[in-house]
């Protein structure tokens, strides 16, 4: 492997595996505690979760796993890595494909609940659980299962 190339699987390994961390944590503690603290809580308290993780550095780590995997699988062409990037890659891509047209889509219907309250605060919160949670699992496994893919590449696919 040459240095480039160690470089961007290297990036892609950490990016994907920060993207796991990020969406099975959201799926293990934030959204069941947040379910704990009942509706009147949740809501809010996600719509601002919402905002803070549209930043650069969220970003990279969640679109890493793509970017870097498709410049490592460029960079593997000729190694038998290749295929084991390639894989990954496309596992993460599912991932983040599901995030934009399933859980951000429900990210923005509460968002748009704005300050409701009470039962309407119960509705919106059982709304968007409903969704979000199954999804998030796929998301969170495809994921979990592209950092696989690349470990075990790294280790047999030479």
């Amino acid at each position: 492997m040459d240095f480039l190339q160690d470089v961007l699987v290297t990036l892609t390994v950490v990016s994907t595996g920060l993207s796991v961390g990020v969406l099975a944590g959201f799926g293990y503690s934030v959204i069941p505690g947040l379910t704990r603290a009942g509706a009147d809580v949740a809501v809010p308290a996600m719509q601002r979760m919402n905002t803070a993780i549209l930043n650069p550095l969220f970003a990279v780590i969640f679109g890493g796993g793509v970017v870097f995997g498709a410049l490592s699988t460029w960079a593997a062409w000729n190694d038998g890595l290749r295929w084991w990037v390639l894989g990954a890659t496309l596992l993460a891509l599912l991932g983040v494909v599901i995030t934009l047209t399933v859980n951000v889509p429900a990210n923005n219907r509460l968002d748009a609940a704005a300050d409701a309250r009470g039962d309407e605060a119960a509705r919106v919160w059982a709304e968007f659980t409903s969704v979000w949670v199954p999804w998030n699992i796929v998301r969170s496994v495809l994921t979990t299962a592209a950092v696989v893919v690349l470990v075990v590449g790294l280790l047999v696919g030479r």
